[in-house]
């Protein structure tokens, strides 16, 4: 992997409401590297960052860019879906890509049609800059470890695939992002009631075209007491009938670990 000496920042989802916190983050990465922004500075679409064609323009720039070494997502909130189907991924090569929450239906597009490396990961506003020099180290040497908690014992191998349970179930009606190969199934959320969790862990068990694929799954952080959450964790071991583990690492808060989107793995 070539160094990273040039950060291009996107914003492909949700408005940015505090630009004055981002650009604190930002003056942090100035110490160590160069900035670029791809994003409309002091403006919001709506609950949008920007336009659904502005917000194509400024992803694609970033990936055309040929300073530009390391692509990281500001944050998620909602919008990828709106041009996941219309970016040119024939545009997109020789960068790295981060991001996770409504950011996983771009990691799963990119994964699908491109040869980038991607990571689920922390974004400038949930972390990212906090845990910098880990974060690094972990793209860098592209592996990381996760703290797991058996609920469904057994051996799993397959590629690490996942991320946002709602963005994940959006996509649905467009199987173009689902893997073809064989998948370590990873999953977290926030600000779902325990019944939409339900709902949408059976929406994937529904799908016949991914849960062929899936042998083994990791359930990640859902802000809930692990014995209010745990049983419905059981319940769904049992449905899928696949080893399956349990990780408050993978999360929206800021001890978020980055996973190697794509990466092969053996539990």
């Amino acid at each position: 992997m070539r160094k990273i000496k040039t950060i291009g920042l996107v914003a492909p989802s949700g408005n940015i409401k505090n630009f004055d916190e981002i650009n604190k983050k930002i003056s942090i990465l100035e110490k160590y590297f160069k900035i670029k922004k791809f994003y409309n500075e002091n403006l919001s679409y709506k609950y949008l960052s920007d336009t659904d064609e502005n917000r194509i323009k400024y992803f694609e720039q970033a990936f055309l860019d040929d300073e530009v070494d390391i692509v990281i997502s500001i944050r998620g909130g909602y919008g990828a879906i709106r041009i996941v189907d219309k970016i040119n991924y024939n545009l997109i090569k020789n960068k790295i890509y981060l991001g996770s929450s409504d950011a996983t239906i771009l990691l799963m597009a990119l994964y699908k049609k491109t040869n980038i490396k991607c990571f689920h990961s922390l974004m400038i506003l949930n972390g990212f800059v906090e845990n910098l020099e880990k974060n690094l180290e972990i793209i860098k040497k592209n592996s990381f470890e996760l703290n797991l908690k058996t609920i469904k014992d057994g051996t799993c191998k397959g590629t690490l695939w996942g991320g946002n349970l709602s963005s994940i179930v959006s996509t649905f009606s467009n199987e173009n992002y689902l893997p073809n190969e064989n998948i370590i199934l990873f999953l977290e959320d926030l600000n779902e009631p325990l019944y939409k969790i339900d709902k949408m862990l059976y929406e994937i068990y529904r799908n016949k075209k991914l849960k062929e694929k899936i042998k083994g799954i990791i359930f990640g952080d859902f802000y809930f007491e692990e014995n209010e959450i745990m049983p419905l964790f059981k319940e769904y071991s049992k449905i899928f009938n696949i080893p399956t583990f349990y990780s408050k690492d993978i999360t929206h808060k800021k001890n978020n670990i980055i996973i190697p989107f794509g990466k092969e793995i053996q539990i």
